[in-house]
Order: C-alpha cells, then sequence, then structure tokens
C-alpha cells in the first residue's frame, strides 16, 4: 500500500511539472514572513490614518513641530539629543535580541515588522494630509539617511533571530552597534538638513 502511494504521488508530480504547473513549497520562508507582515501593517495603518485622520490631527500637527524644531539642533543640544537618541536605539536592539532568544522569535518578529508598516503607513498617511502632493517626499526626508544604516541593522537581527544555533559573533555584534552608533549620528545631526529642504 505504501509503495502504491509512493508511485501515485511521484506520478502526479511528474504530470504536474509536465503541465506546467509550479510546485509551491510547504513552507514560507522568513524573509517573504516579514515582507508580508510589513505590507499587511503598512496597508492598515494607511487606512486607519485616512478613516479616522480628524482623531488624530493634533498629534500629526505636533510631530510635525517637533521635526521643525529638530531642524535647528546644533552645538551642546545636539550632544544631548545624540544621546538620547542612541539610548533609544540601543533598548529597541536590545529588546530585538531579548526576543530573538526566545522560541517564538519568528512569530515576533513578523509582529514587530507589521507595527512598523503600520507606522509606517500611518505616518506617511497622516503627512500627506498636511503636506498634500509633497507628503511622500517629505516623509523619505524624515527617515534620511538614517534609515541607510538602520536598515541592514534590522536585516541582521531579523534573519539572527530565526537562526537555529543562536550564536551571535563578536564581529557581528560590534558592527550592529556601529551601524547603531551611525545611524543615530545621521538622525541627529545629518537628518535636519534634509528637512530644511522641506519644511
Amino acid at each position: 500500500m505504501a509503495n502504491y502511494l509512493l508511485r501515485l504521488r511521484q506520478g502526479l508530480k511528474r504530470r504536474a511539472l509536465r503541465g506546467g504547473y509550479i510546485q509551491v513549497p510547504g513552507k514560507v520562508r522568513a524573509d517573504d514572513r516579514y515582507l508580508i507582515s510589513f505590507f499587511i501593517g503598512l496597508i492598515a495603518g494607511t487606512i486607519i490614518a485616512n478613516f479616522w485622520y480628524s482623531s488624530f490631527e493634533n498629534e500629526a500637527v505636533y510631530y510635525l513641530g517637533l521635526l521643525n524644531r529638530s531642524k535647528n539642533v546644533n552645538g551642546q543640544n545636539g550632544i544631548g539629543l545624540f544621546g538620547e537618541v542612541l539610548r533609544q536605539r540601543l533598548i529597541q536592539i536590545f529588546v530585538a535580541w531579548l526576543i530573538g532568544m526566545t522560541a517564538y522569535a519568528a512569530v515576533l518578529y513578523c509582529f514587530m515588522t507589521a507595527g512598523l508598516g503600520f507606522s509606517m503607513g500611518f505616518v506617511m498617511s497622516v503627512i500627506t494630509v498636511q503636506k498634500g502632493l509633497m507628503g511622500l517626499p517629505f516623509f523619505f526626508m524624515t527617515v534620511m539617511p538614517q534609515w541607510l544604516c538602520y536598515l541592514p541593522l534590522w536585516i541582521l537581527l531579523l534573519y539572527w533571530g530565526v537562526q537555529k544555533g543562536k550564536r551571535f559573533r563578536v564581529a557581528v555584534l560590534f558592527f550592529i552597534l556601529l551601524l547603531c552608533i551611525m545611524g543615530s549620528a545621521l538622525e541627529t545631526w545629518i537628518n535636519p538638513v534634509f528637512l530644511k529642504y522641506v519644511l
């Protein structure tokens, strides 16, 4: 009976290949899950921001006001802001590392990427309502150039979290910390230069 089922399965597989059907793997890769979660969050954030914008209008004005003040950061204020930004990013990395140590790292990372997508969709929609056609370029100016450092940092953490061995090489750890410091510096001193073109 087992041999008959095995031959039947092989025959169906050959027939599917001859018919031009594409075999779909049983498991979805981690990067696919992260991307799907991100876009689900992005769509949800966009929908909520568009339907309930009036409830968040004060927060939107406050957020734009913070950006307007941050473009004038310099000197001693810049050093203090850099320390605060770096502290927040290190806490986020530490939390992501703790999540990666759990047995449910992949699932929790999907929630994290969905949350990131949600916040991006929400902020983009709110800024678009405030700025009109300039909303999208304005949003990209608010996250550049620091995301050139943050993006590879989070990709490393997300892929580490789904590894079976959970071994973190010292060189990779130093590289992540370096990206965090560089990203925080760019966010503090270089990003205000970008904001001056849109605020």
